[in-house]
């Protein structure tokens, strides 16, 4: 997942918390502001209706409301238990007032427990339910009816009967304005973040391009420094002068190891050729005989981890190949036969499509990775090693097959790093300096091509190289086998 995704993610999930508490809050205070103002209306109702001014009182109740009015008897003396509001004779018929009327009075939809509070306390509030299941806020209270004109003054219980399903709706309907209105900003808020993160992040992108151009072989690449007095400045300057420091480190170690690698070769041909010299113009005794052997094969153990130095300095001083069109087969053949095992009963075979296989490539370099792969495989214990040359589409592979132990599973990774020797059987025979392999994968990439390794531990190795192969590349269908 980017990092302007998890962004994006991270505000958007932290924008919708936030506004969803907010929209919370807005919900529930709706839900309270609805209903203290209905039970304020029907508050004010109540007391109008109470005191016998019934227009006025109708007047202030919300349109779906009802209302009921019983008269208890005359003057002002007040119901002593909840039977003598139960039978109490209603004031207008019929009982339920608006939208719905039933025959069933509000009276008789109250419990026991909310008349007892109506006859102590004068007033009641409490929840009931109509027998179609709608759900009523029933406000109760104990008035005086006056009528001055006849001169007449009763007692009666008012009962006023708020439907929820008005409060209810409302909610609803605010509830679905809510979820869209937050749906519809979290999309925004996504894009917005998502299109405003790439813009910031952009700096970054062309610091991450740059420092990815950035190889061993080429360190004079630098990442854009932003104009922008900030952290992603900062960043690339700190990135630049890592480089540049990384640049100085390389190119010191590549002067030492070129000028190093030129200078041994003197001494050690020099080594080399006294060796020869006591050899064949003296008469060594039998212990210096054996002296002067080990001398001259370490010697040429040394002069080739020279060569093979040099190779690598011109490899990261950026050293190209000369290319031109040729035979393969040739090529492996010289291998084959440029390799003089010291042990009769070690055997190189070749296998290839026909006599001519074209690749574009250096035929001096391409032969050293077909050495290095069998120098390889018989420094490793092997006794037999099998080259196979094929096509594979538009490409060549070539396949350096052998009977050795094999390579232990934890070393493959490391196989084509410079200095790198495997511990163990793979090493019993080897005198290697690690850098045969580093040196052929080189070579093969500088081809355009590719080199793996494929091995288990006691059954041998593989290493396959695949070479492109020109456009016009021709080749012979008679198959050829070199034992």
């Amino acid at each position: 997942m980017t990092l302007r995704l998890r962004l994006t993610l991270f505000y958007a999930a932290f924008f919708t918390i936030v506004v969803s508490f907010v929209a919370t809050g807005v919900y529930v205070l709706t839900e309270r502001s609805l209903t203290s103002a209905l039970e304020e209306r029907a508050s004010q109702a109540l007391a109008d209706l109470s005191t016998g001014a019934i227009l006025e009182g109708l007047r202030k109740l919300p349109g779906d409301a009802y209302y009921e009015v019983l008269i208890l008897g005359n003057g002002d003396q007040p119901p002593d238990t909840l039977d003598q509001v139960r039978a109490g004779v209603p004031y207008i018929e019929p009982a339920l007032f608006r939208p719905n009327p039933t025959n069933h009075s509000l009276v008789t939809l109250l419990t026991d427990t909310a008349l007892d509070a109506l006859v102590s306390d004068g007033e009641l509030t409490t929840p009931a339910v109509l027998p179609g299941g709608a759900r009523l806020q029933v406000l109760g209270r104990l008035g005086r009816l006056n009528f001055a004109g006849q001169g007449v003054t009763l007692t009666a219980a008012v009962f006023v009967g708020i439907p929820a399903s008005n409060v209810t709706a409302t909610l609803n309907d605010l509830a679905r304005d809510l979820i869209i209105t937050l749906a519809f900003a979290f999309a925004l808020f996504a894009f917005g973040v998502y299109f405003l993160s790439s813009r910031v992040l952009r700096p970054l992108e062309r610091v991450t391009q740059a420092a990815g151009r950035v190889t061993s072989q080429d360190l004079s690449q630098r990442v854009p420094v932003p104009r922008s007095d900030d952290e992603m400045r900062e960043l690339a300057v700190t990135l630049n002068r890592m480089l540049d420091r990384l640049q100085e480190s390389f190119e010191t170690q590549r002067r030492f190891t070129a000028d190093a690698s030129h200078e041994l070769r003197t001494p050690v041909t020099a080594i080399a050729g006294h060796a020869n010299y006591l050899a064949r113009r003296t008469d060594p005794t039998p212990e210096q005989r054996e002296s002067l052997a080990v001398i001259t094969s370490e010697a040429a153990r040394m002069a080739k981890l020279v060569n093979d130095l040099l190779e690598l300095a011109r490899a990261d001083a950026g050293f190209t190949l000369r290319m031109e069109r040729m035979n393969l087969v040739e090529v492996l053949e010289a291998a084959r036969e440029a390799v003089t095992p010291n042990d009769e009963g070690i055997h190189v075979t070749l296998h290839t499509p026909g006599p001519v296989l074209e690749v574009d490539g250096d035929p001096a370099r391409l032969q050293q990775v077909v050495t290095n792969l069998i120098q390889n495989a018989i420094n490793a214990g092997a006794h037999h090693v099998t080259l196979t040359l094929a096509r594979d589409g538009s490409d060549v592979r070539l396949d350096v097959l052998d009977d050795g132990p094999g390579i232990p599973s934890q070393a493959v990774p490391h196989l084509f790093e410079r200095f790198f020797r495997v511990d163990g059987a793979r090493s019993g025979r080897g005198n290697g300096s690690g850098l045969g392999l580093p040196i052929v994968q080189w070579i093969v990439q500088q081809h355009g091509g590719s080199v793996r390794v494929d091995t288990h531990l006691g059954e041998g190795a593989c290493f396959t190289v695949v070479l492109p192969t020109p456009s016009n590349g021709g080749d012979s269908t008679d198959p050829l086998d070199v034992p």
